[in-house]
């Protein structure tokens, strides 16, 4: 295995990586040597693993989407978004509570052209025990970040389903609580500089819960200024409490209710401005079906990452899902959605499938 494993990193080097180092500017502008250069460090951490008598850990996945919102309000645009999603990487334990990975995440839009930005790195350090799982890298957010759509809309799965940044979770038998830095967008002369911080947490008290999540987005300019450009800050909270009857009947029955609140500033424009709603939660499932209800009465609220819809004083919405199919490593889902809107009644439909497998550490995997 050794041997094979060098004689695939000669061919690789002689072949793809003496070629990039004379061309770097076809390295800059396409894809190939993302591809590469994550290909070749994957190659090497295979090969140290093996060498060493390290565990090898690797996991695959995807995610197909049609995704089509027919709205008609005054708040988001309609649109239907159609697309796959792929990302497979692998890494090697260094010891029972840490690890490093490498690997590739690709997005295709379908009917769009695919370039370097449909290619992402994964790269990522973890440490991992009992009660704390830390992070710090380029590595996906699925099973780690599960944000309420009045702060982050869903559609961050389909377009950014990475976290570059740190992530850090604390966990005991009674309650969670993470935090994490996602850094969007690095400074240059023409890009903006764009981080968000947020968290989340909950406490369990037999049937009852308490629950909150909070973000902040900070968008910076770029180095050259843009005349009549400000520096802006937005964020967000939601607190809710609320009872979990899952044992009885139902396979899922959770009812909640809480206050929402957002802020947003443009610096040297205007001050602080601050939003605040209430929004009560339905969740039933059984038997394969699930029906969801939210009911959201306030301000308008301003929060840039979550769903627009939330901008209305009064927004209900209705979701009727189907699990055609959940499997150990397969789920696939059916949801149809009423959006009531002020006095606009929109709709919207989606269909999602995601697998994965891989022998990854569930400790790593899931809170």
């Amino acid at each position: 295995m050794k041997i094979y494993l060098l004689n695939a990193y000669l061919l690789i080097k002689n072949n793809i990586f003496s070629p990039i180092a004379i061309n770097m500017r076809r390295l800059r502008s396409g894809i190939c040597g993302i591809h590469s250069i994550c290909f070749g460090l994957l190659l090497l951490l295979l090969n140290n693993s093996y060498a060493k008598g390290q565990e090898l850990l690797w996991k695959a996945g995807f995610n197909g989407f049609f995704d089509n919102r027919e709205y008609f309000n005054a708040y988001v645009e309609p649109q239907t978004m159609f697309g796959s999603h792929m990302f497979a990487y692998a890494g090697f334990s260094l010891n029972e509570s840490q690890a490093i990975y490498g690997g590739l995440d690709f997005l295709y839009e379908f009917g769009a052209k695919v370039n370097r930005e449909s290619v992402k790195p994964i790269l990522f350090f973890n440490f991992s025990k009992e009660y704390i799982d830390l992070r710090m890298g380029a590595f996906p957010r699925k099973y780690l970040i599960e944000l309420p759509l009045f702060l982050q809309s869903d559609t961050i799965s389909y377009y950014r389903p990475n976290l570059e940044g740190i992530y850090l979770n604390l966990r005991r038998s009674w309650g969670s609580h993470n935090v994490w830095l996602d850094w969007t967008s690095r400074q240059t002369d023409i890009d903006r500089e764009i981080f968000q911080l947020g968290g989340s947490g909950e406490a369990k008290y037999e049937h009852f819960f308490y629950g909150h999540d909070f973000i902040m987005t900070h968008f910076a300019g770029p180095a050259i200024d843009i005349p009549g450009d400000h520096i802006r800050d937005n964020g967000g909270l939601f607190a809710r409490i609320g009872i979990n009857l899952s044992d009885f009947f139902f396979d899922s029955l959770s009812i909640s209710t809480g206050y929402c609140f957002s802020y947003d500033r443009l610096r040297n424009v205007y001050d602080l401005r601050f939003s605040h709603g209430s929004l009560t939660q339905l969740y039933i499932e059984l038997y394969g079906f699930a029906i969801r209800t939210s009911h959201y009465f306030g301000d308008g609220q301003v929060q840039l990452t979550g769903d627009g819809l939330y901008g209305a004083p009064s927004y209900q919405r209705f979701d009727l899902d189907w699990l055609i199919f959940r499997r150990k490593n397969v789920k696939g889902r059916i949801e149809l959605s009423l959006h009531l809107v002020e006095d606009v009644l929109d709709f919207s439909q989606s269909f999602t499938i995601y697998a994965d497998l891989g022998n990854e550490r569930k400790s790593l995997t899931y809170r």
